[in-house]
């Protein structure tokens, strides 16, 4: 199985960096030509899977465009780059997610870009992990694992060594409720450094909140599930599942769902921050309008500026060709997108996750 969505950091000389990820914001005040700071833009990250680079395009994209800059394979000793999942930490480090083999995690420091070399690597489980997510004190929270699924708390600082394939110990494992599911963008955090981890049941699909950090137990704190939830079912593993991937909004404090309905209704499902059991979502974005139907999505992000929702929506399958598409924060029902865009050269056969950065204009 090879997917991938890596997301990728490229800072233009002179550009400060506001972080906008599965932590807090970084804020740097940068000085433009002028001296005088300028009003942040955002970029979209993509992890593209099978070797890819991480690419990062403009946020406001339109068409089919070149990528703002990209981050590639490092080619480091006893490591297999095949990016599925990024998040960004509190100091604006970029964290990729590889899925197959040693399933290793890199870390990239801020204004990566091109060939920069990772700070520090490290693997908690493997292979076949799917997503990544940090919060705000640095903890780091690695989803996926062939055996069985599970998030691996991985401690702040974590590095590993060449020789013995990076591991380092784990803080704690917590067990998901779902069978072997292969799926990018499943895990986020929330203001309150709790983890959410979005699993695929036949009962039902479900979204799972657990505490964060080392001393949190296995068991959920809360679980989103339910038939008014509108997150579907996945039958059998690896079959026609209604996907499903999420991020959290610090900025609207909502939970975002999408939903890849098999050939039928793919949907994004907006859901209270607080939302537990058989909950409604607030909201639902769906229907002919919106360039979702008949589509996978593979990945979403939330801006942190305006909270504009982007999701990577695919042609037949998640490795089919792809648009990245664009709603407004408050869009809702069978609305259309405010635009979408495609890599002019790969169309994101490749690519999976997405993450969103903030990086100030320069004059």
């Amino acid at each position: 199985m090879r997917n991938g969505l890596v997301l990728a950091i490229a800072l233009a000389a002179c550009t400060i960096v506001l972080l906008t990820g599965s932590a807090s914001t970084l804020a740097v005040s940068p000085a433009g030509r002028s001296g005088a700071a300028q009003a942040p833009r955002e970029l979209i990250y993509v992890a593209n899977a099978d070797s890819g680079p991480v690419t990062a395009y403009a946020a406001g994209s339109r068409a089919a465009v070149a990528p703002v800059l990209t981050v590639a394979n490092p080619n480091n000793p006893n490591t297999v780059w095949d990016p599925w999942g990024v998040a960004f930490d509190a100091s604006g480090h970029l964290y990729v997610q590889s899925f197959l083999s040693d399933a290793t995690t890199f870390v990239f420091p801020p204004r990566a870009h091109g060939r920069t070399a990772p700070s520090r690597i490290f693997r908690a489980q493997g292979p076949d992990n799917q997503a990544i997510a940090v919060d705000a004190t640095g903890f780091q929270y690695i989803v996926g694992g062939e055996t069985f699924e599970a998030i691996d708390v991985v401690r702040p600082g974590a590095r590993g060594r060449p020789g013995d394939l990076y591991t380092v110990p784990v803080a704690r494992t917590i067990p998901l409720d779902e069978n072997f599911n292969p799926w990018p963008d499943i895990a986020t955090v929330n203001t309150k450094n709790q983890v959410l981890a979005a699993v695929a049941r036949p009962r039902g699909n479900a979204i799972e909140i657990f505490n964060g950090g080392s001393r949190g137990k296995q068991r959920p704190v809360r679980v989103i599930s339910g038939s008014r939830t509108d997150l579907g079912s996945c039958p059998a593993p690896l079959s026609r599942c209604d996907e499903v991937s999420i991020t959290f909004s610090p900025l609207t404090g909502l939970i975002y769902a999408t939903v890849s309905d098999g050939p039928h209704r793919t949907h994004i499902c907006v859901f209270a921050g607080n939302a537990s059991g058989n909950a409604r979502p607030v909201r639902v974005i769906g229907g002919s309008a919106t360039g979702l139907d008949r589509k996978v999505i593979t990945g979403i992000a939330v801006s942190r500026r305006n909270a504009e929702i982007y999701v990577m929506a695919k042609t037949g399958s998640e490795f089919g060709a792809g648009h990245i598409v664009a709603f407004g924060r408050r869009a809702h029902g069978n609305t259309a997108p405010l635009r979408m865009f495609t890599d002019r050269t790969s169309h994101f056969a490749d690519a999976l996750g997405l993450a969103i950065l903030a990086v100030a204009r320069g004059a």
